[in-house]
């Protein structure tokens, strides 16, 4: 089996580590929501406090703690994903560029010329 380039796979890659880094904002902000409400309604119980108003800050809190997370790791993502995304603007760029050589260095087929005159 002889393998082949195909940018394609790679432009595929590349939407696919795009579309894992918007939900990945989501997911992290989601779990530090769940995480931080159920955090602050152990606090607000063991407190004595208001459970509700405890539950509803640990909550922001995870949240914007989760959110945070995610855009850094999203971040890497979507840096990884333009060098894949560069690499195949280089490929290209390069194939081009050594086309226009090897073009260029092909001898002129000359053909019998007759002077006349």
């Amino acid at each position: 089996m002889t393998v082949r380039y195909d940018a394609n796979i790679i432009r595929e890659h590349a939407a696919a580590l795009y579309s894992r880094a918007a939900r990945i904002v989501f997911m992290t902000g989601f779990i530090g929501c769940v995480f931080g409400a159920i955090a602050g309604g152990a606090l607000g119980a063991s407190s004595g406090g208001s459970r509700g108003v405890f539950m509803l800050l640990g909550a922001l809190f995870g949240t914007l703690v989760g959110v945070t997370i995610g855009r850094g790791r999203a971040f890497v993502l979507q840096l990884q994903a333009q060098t894949a995304l560069c690499q195949v603007a280089i490929e290209a760029n390069t194939r081009r560029a050594a086309d226009a050589a090897a073009e260029a260095s092909r001898p002129v087929p000359s053909g019998h010329i007759a002077q006349v005159g």
